[in-house]
């Protein structure tokens, strides 16, 4: 065991990307004890929605681990391990901010028979996860808010949000702790080394600087092809960008001791950001350019927006780019070649599912230790 613990000491691996896949992938390996470089241009860049670097920070951070309609499966299997894994990682990472947590519960609404339906077969495959229906008083509440006659909903307590830019600062605060060395540098070129005595990868940066490594995990979105096509691989990804709205509300709204984490209707997100301010996310459209079009399909809600939508002040919004695997399921969890790993095409649900993809390159990594 002493020399595994050694041996592991030794073993450098560089993850490529500073997203949500990247930096979890980087906390994971680095509490099992290996020597880890996080790599990428904006790694030490202010965190913000503001002026968000990556997809990652222009997320919402939903967590919609339980709610979903599937039970077996490779989606399935990721969703309920990385629900585990957020709580045990939540007793791990140092908290950055006072305020960080997980902001539970989640509630879905539903407009239709058909939707309704779901939510009852949903439930009754489900009860062990802490999802109910949602109780009458409660429906009348939300009808009172949307103005509408809602059919029902449920609610689900271990689902919900983390803020993303409370939890990346979180993390990186954790990385700074395990001594995670950051490097602030695009990748221009991986190649194999020739030297049979030397680390098994090569990794080219800026300035004239070059590193090799053990392994090398690429976490780098839309980024991933460039890199990997000069060793021969082909990895088919397009672009799928979101758009985030922040509504300042007038004054008396609603009482938002009674709004959960995160509230979907219609499928759109609705969370309280703060005071009299909402934050709505939903739209997932190809491309890199946000459509003014998709924005306001999200914001008329299918021609039944509430006053208090209608009535407020757009006083914010953003968008990111993430990458979707064509002809693949997602995300895309590979070992290219020995060395050689992928965790990248979360254009959905990546802050959920980010703890089981980390871990999955952890288990490849630990395939060399059992022999």
């Amino acid at each position: 065991m002493n020399n595994q613990k050694a041996e592991k000491k030794q073993t450098e691996i560089s993850i490529v990307g500073s997203g949500i896949a990247g930096i979890a992938t980087a906390f994971h390996l680095g509490k099992k004890g290996y020597k880890v470089n996080l790599i990428d241009p904006t790694v030490n860049s202010e965190i913000n929605n503001l002026n968000p670097n990556n997809g990652t920070q222009a997320s919402l951070g939903v967590l919609m681990g339980n709610v979903y309609k599937r039970s077996k499966g490779r989606a399935f299997l990721l969703r309920n391990r990385s629900m585990k894994l957020w709580k045990e990682w939540l007793t791990q990472i140092n908290y950055y901010e006072s305020d960080f947590r997980f902001e539970k519960p989640l509630i879905k609404l539903a407009s239709s028979e058909k939707e309704y339906q779901y939510m009852i077969e949903l439930i009754s495959n489900k009860k062990r996860y802490g999802i109910e229906i949602l109780a009458k008083n409660s429906l009348n509440f939300w009808n009172s808010i949307f103005e509408t006659k809602l059919i029902g909903g449920l609610i689900s307590y271990e689902d919900g949000r983390f803020n993303p830019i409370q939890l990346i600062k979180a993390l990186m605060q954790s990385l700074d702790q395990i001594k995670i060395n950051k490097i602030e540098s695009n990748v221009f070129k991986i190649s194999k080394n020739s030297n049979i005595y030397s680390k098994k990868w090569h990794i080219d940066l800026e300035n004239n600087l070059s590193i090799n490594q053990d392994y090398i995990v690429i976490c780098s979105a839309l980024n991933t092809q460039k890199l990997i096509e000069p060793l021969g691989h082909e990895l088919l990804l397009e672009p799928i960008l979101g758009q985030v709205v922040e509504l300042e509300l007038e004054n008396k709204t609603t009482n938002w001791k009674e709004w959960p984490g995160i509230l979907n209707y219609q499928s759109i997100n609705f969370i309280h950001h703060r005071p009299n301010h909402m934050l709505i996310g939903a739209t997932i459209e190809r491309g890199t350019k946000p459509s003014l079009l998709d924005k306001q399909k999200m914001l008329n809600m299918n021609n039944n927006v509430p006053k208090w939508i209608k009535n407020a002040k757009i006083c914010h919004e953003w968008n990111g780019i993430r990458a979707k695997p064509q002809n693949e399921p997602a995300p895309l969890l590979k070992e290219l070649e020995p060395g050689l790993l992928i965790n990248t095409g979360h254009y959905r649900n990546g802050i959920m599912l980010a703890p089981a993809c980390a871990e999955w390159i952890g288990m490849k990594i630990e395939e060399q230790y059992k022999y």
